[in-house]
């Protein structure tokens, strides 16, 4: 799996990725197909509060990540991995590798909301650090993953 910040060059595989979201996906991560519309808002002005990352399995697109409000402490986040990638190590794997990033950015956490019933995910979030923090007005689970710092971090970003 290479893991990396989303391109222009990207566009059409993005544009795949969401039109071959199932169902539960849909459901969970593109309620009327506002994290689609955030997306290809990139390829159209760079979408600056934003820092996008992408997940590929050779050529196939397998998931998608992103981050708004960047330019606070602790910014919002949000992760789709394709269907047929689901249950396979894909989610762990692609966000581990962004939360190295993030931290050696210098941020102090990131937050998420996901629905009650978005078992998988919530599994996902807890065993890389996350914490449930209650009920987001929205209805949904508020979770936040905290960084801890000391003296040594290097902060350079492996990422490109």
């Amino acid at each position: 799996m290479t893991v990396r910040k989303m391109q222009m060059d990207d566009k059409e595989k993005i544009a795949g990725f969401y039109a071959a979201m199932g169902e539960q996906s849909t459901h969970f991560f593109n309620v009327n197909h506002g994290n689609e519309k955030r997306t290809m808002e990139f390829f159209e002005n760079g979408k600056k509060d934003h820092v996008f990352y992408v997940a590929f399995d050779g050529e196939e697109l397998i998931a998608l990540a992103f981050i708004w409000d960047i330019n606070r402490t602790v910014p919002w986040f949000g992760i789709a991995v394709r269907d047929s990638a689901q249950g396979k190590g894909v989610g762990t794997a692609f966000l581990r590798a962004i939360l190295d990033d993030i931290f050696f950015a210098g941020y102090a956490g990131l937050l998420l909301r996901t629905a009650q019933d978005n078992i998988p995910a919530q599994r996902l979030y807890e065993k890389c650090g996350f914490e449930r923090l209650g009920v987001h007005p929205s209805g949904e689970y508020l979770y936040l993953k905290r960084f801890a710092r000391n003296q040594n971090d290097d902060r350079k970003s492996g990422l490109q």
